[in-house]
Parts: structure tokens; C-alpha cells; sequence
């Protein structure tokens, strides 16, 4: 009878904790990220792409000017260096132990030097294409999204004569985004078309571990659908795939020759660009809502813990240190800082009533054995 009554108080006791007892009362933490601007850089002007050497030059490319430095290191007041007049300028590479830059335009791949930050220099321009958008320096070894010309591997050990050793055409589509990863490159297909954006066909993976003989080893699986992105950032096995409109997805590398989606944020807007900041936040540019902030600790669940809104397009985000860099086209570059702040967040009901209940049990426990010891007596 004893235990009956101990049994049932027992119950009544986990129903209370799971019912009535406030979860607030008791809580975890977890991190959110603020930001303020606190400056810009060519506002007005048109950015589209940009490349940093820490927070001291910034290289951008400007739609309607070509490429220009700019000197960032006071954020309250960014001022140009130099500037070098390209048409349809797009993306930009650095190779900092020569101090190169790499910048695509509709003149080919041009190739700087820019020792002197204040006066650079022209050293080779690298034209085997009919287009070219999208480019990924890995040592002295340039990939190029060459479009209808596939994906060309061109050394640029002498920056004043670069060589294509080999080149992969797809069957179907055009080469545009690119993404290196080890012995292995990512690649978009596309279809162009003349008055509006590309069609997207897929994302494959190529064998580049002898880049004279490139090989096409498997297309990914992109899970629902596919809007003609690419990987922007990787870690370990886990691939972080910028897919437009279809959001960020995670992907599992475990496999080369099976790749899937892991997990999947998607909130209707679309990702322009990727960086991974400590091995599990993702900064993305969301091409109409600006900055977001998304904590991928669990792959499979990404949640989203940090947003910064501004009225344009969000094309590029670059992170270092304490600052944030949107490239946002007509308002140029604008400079945030960011802070990590801790909020209390509630501990799931369920783990409270189980942790109390073991406690329960334990002083239970030690009344019973106290009663009977003393009948002992």
C-alpha cells in the first residue's frame, strides 16, 4: 500500500512538471548576431563582386567602371586607390602571396598586379572563350566557368602567359558557376537565353585530380528541383550549396558518387552567396532581403539567427573579423559590424519532468532505505 501511494504521487508529480511548471523558469542559451553599418564603399556605383585583404583594401568589380582598390581601413572613410576601366566585369580571384588579382570581363580574364596597390598593372589578359562569368583560383591553377567553352583549367604560374592544360564541354549545357573542392570541382549547366536569365539543367561533379585529364564522375542530387547555383563553402563532408531560389541547402560529401541533401533553409528568398563563418554559421546574401544569419549546428535543421534588411539587392557577402561586407549593387558596398548576443531560450518540457523525476526517485529512494534501517533498531 505503501508504494502504491508513493507510485501514484509519483505520476501526479511528472504530470505537474509536464503541465504546469514554466519552461521559461528554467533555461538554455543561445546566440544571435546584431549588426550596425558603420560605413560604405562606392556607393552609387554598381558593385557586383569583391575580394578583401583583411580589413585594410578591398578589390570590387563595377559594373559600369571595371575593377578599382579602394582603402577600407578606416570603415567611416573608404577612399579609391585606383581603377582600371573593364566592360561587364563579374568576378574577381586573389592570389595574395604574388599579389595578383584575377578579374572576368567581357574582354577574357585579366590578370594584375598590384604590388603597388596605388597604381596597378596589366600583366595578361587570358581569352580562349566566347563568355566567362565565374572563376576559382587553387595555387597557380585557374578554373573558368567558360560557358558554351565548358570548364577550362589554365596555369598561371607565369601570370604573364597563361596556358590551358585541359577543358570539360558538357553534352547538354553551358559551364557557368564553379566551386574546387580538393581533387574535386562542382559545376553548373545552363542554357542560355538572350533576353532573360540562364535555364539551369544541373549541378555535376568532376575529377580534377589530374587536371590535364578532367572527368565527369556524377550529376548531384539536388533534391527538389535546381535553380543553377553552386557550392560557396565546405566543411568536411558537409557542402554548402547557394541554389537561388531553392535556398541553402546542405549537402552530404561522404560519397562523391552519391551526394545528397542533407537539410534545407528555404524562407521564399534567394541566396546569392554563401560564407561559413567557425565551421557552422552561414552568413547569405539574400538577393531582396539582405543579410541572414543561419546557425547550421545541426545540418539537418538550420535555423536562421541574425538578419540585417537595406533597401537593395544583396548580391555578395564577405566576413572578416568583426565586419560584414554586403555587395549590394547601386548601394555599393555597405560595412557592418557584427556582435554575437546571448538570449535565454526555454529548456524543452519534457527533459525538466525527466530530470526532476530522476531526482524524485533518488530521494525516494533514500527515505525507503532510511525507513528501514531504522526499523533495524
Amino acid at each position: 500500500m505503501f508504494m502504491q501511494k508513493k507510485i501514484i504521487k509519483l505520476f501526479v508529480f511528472i504530470i505537474f512538471c509536464s503541465l504546469f511548471i514554466n519552461p521559461i523558469s528554467i533555461r538554455g542559451i543561445e546566440y544571435t548576431s546584431t549588426f550596425t553599418e558603420i560605413g560604405s564603399i562606392a556607393p552609387g556605383t554598381g558593385i557586383i563582386n569583391m575580394r578583401f585583404i583583411e580589413n585594410d583594401l578591398a578589390f570590387l568589380a563595377e559594373i559600369n567602371r571595371g575593377l578599382t582598390i579602394y582603402n577600407i581601413t578606416d570603415p567611416t572613410n573608404c577612399f579609391e586607390l585606383d581603377y582600371y576601366s573593364l566592360p561587364i566585369v563579374h568576378d574577381i580571384e586573389l592570389d595574395l602571396e604574388r599579389k595578383l588579382v584575377f578579374i572576368t570581363a567581357s574582354t577574357g580574364v585579366n590578370i594584375f598586379n598590384f604590388s603597388n596597390p596605388n597604381q596597378l598593372e596589366l600583366l595578361s589578359v587570358y581569352l580562349n572563350y566566347t563568355t566567362s562569368t565565374y572563376i576559382q583560383l587553387k595555387g597557380e591553377l585557374l578554373f573558368v566557368g567558360a560557358e558554351n567553352h565548358g570548364l577550362q583549367i589554365v596555369n598561371v604560374t607565369d601570370p604573364n602567359n597563361p596556358i590551358m592544360i585541359d577543358n570539360w564541354v558538357d553534352g547538354v549545357g553551358h559551364v557557368g558557376p564553379v566551386y574546387v573542392l580538393d581533387d574535386f570541382a562542382f559545376v553548373g549547366t545552363r542554357i542560355p537565353n538572350i533576353i532573360g536569365p540562364p535555364t539551369a539543367i544541373d549541378l555535376k561533379l568532376l575529377d580534377i585530380s589530374d587536371p590535364k585529364n578532367i572527368t565527369h564522375l556524377s550529376t548531384v542530387d539536388t533534391g527538389e528541383g535546381y535553380d543553377g547555383g553552386a557550392p560557396k563553402a565546405h566543411y568536411q563532408d558537409l557542402v554548402y550549396f547557394n541554389d537561388y531560389t531553392n535556398g541553402l541547402k546542405i549537402l552530404n560529401f561522404s560519397d562523391p558518387l552519391n551526394i545528397n541533401v542533407l537539410g534545407t533553409y528555404f524562407d521564399g528568398g534567394s541566396i546569392n552567396d554563401v560564407k561559413l563563418i567557425d565551421n557552422e554559421i552561414a552568413f547569405i546574401a539574400d538577393d531582396g532581403e539582405g543579410l541572414k544569419v543561419i546557425n547550421c549546428l545541426d545540418p539537418k535543421n538550420p535555423i536562421k539567427i541574425g538578419f540585417y534588411h537595406h533597401q537593395w539587392r544583396t548580391l555578395r557577402v564577405a566576413v572578416k573579423d568583426d565586419r560584414v561586407y554586403l555587395a549590394t549593387l547601386e548601394g555599393g558596398v555597405r560595412i557592418l559590424t557584427t556582435g554575437i548576443i546571448t538570449n535565454a531560450i526555454p529548456i524543452h518540457p519534457l527533459l525538466i519532468c525527466c530530470s526532476l523525476t530522476i531526482v524524485y526517485i533518488f530521494l525516494l529512494y533514500r527515505m525507503m532505505r532510511n525507513k528501514k534501517v531504522k526499523k533495524s533498531f
